[in-house]
């Protein structure tokens, strides 16, 4: 759906395949549809729902033959089990995936972990259900913070990555959250990873895409 997103995932795929000469890569099926309706406003009254469009983009993929789906889009995730219900081959989750690799990663009963996400993934609490039973203490951005998060994506949507006005506000507050002794940061949408290499060296990032990546991989061999 979001362009650079998708290429991200795909960069990342090939990165960790082990790998000698073309014919050792995964053979990929990419739908990247950026047409499909914002998955960040779609709960808001009035807008139209990505539901239809998600699940003939799945249903698409399998009549590709696929053997599995993997979608790098946090936020769709809402509509994963409707997706989920349309096909015959599985689709993985990028939430589920997550959770499960953040424990392996973090390895700290009393981990405090910072969500950088859409209002929208916040909104419906796909990472904080997610995170229910775990050990990880998620925290949450304040309202202010999420309107400087949310304007952060909107730039790497308009290409600005390295250039992205927003990086400044995000490293001051990923500084304050250091100092509160929140060591790990969570990139739960798949815009921001793509400013990892802007932000604070001195707080540990998990990244989703490559996390899914490397499931993806492990997966299909």
């Amino acid at each position: 759906m979001g362009p650079l997103a998708t290429v991200d995932l795909f960069r990342k795929i090939i990165a960790n395949t082990p790998a000698l000469k073309d014919q050792d890569h995964l053979h990929i099926i990419i739908n990247n549809n950026p047409k499909i309706p914002p998955r960040i406003t779609s709960l808001n009254q009035g807008s139209k729902t990505p539901i239809p469009d998600l699940i003939k983009a799945a249903q698409m993929l399998q009549d590709a033959g696929a053997n599995f789906i993997i979608m790098p889009c946090n936020t769709a995730h809402i509509w994963y089990q409707e997706i989920s219900n349309s096909i015959n081959i599985p689709i993985y989750s990028m939430i589920k995936n997550t959770v499960d690799q953040t424990l392996i990663q973090i390895n700290n009963k009393n981990a405090k972990v910072l969500l950088l996400a859409t209002q929208t993934t916040i909104k419906t609490k796909l990472y904080q259900k997610a995170f229910q039973e775990t050990p990880v203490n998620l925290i949450i951005p304040s309202l202010a913070e999420q309107l400087v998060i949310n304007q952060a994506i909107n730039s790497v949507k308009a290409g600005l990555i390295n250039t992205n006005p927003y990086l400044k506000e995000l490293n001051k507050m990923l500084d304050k959250y250091a100092y509160k002794d929140v060591r790990h940061v969570l990139g739960g949408c798949s815009e921001l990873p793509l400013l990892f290499p802007f932000l604070n060296e001195n707080i540990h990032k998990l990244d989703p895409t490559l996390m899914l990546a490397q499931f993806a991989v492990s997966t299909a061999l």
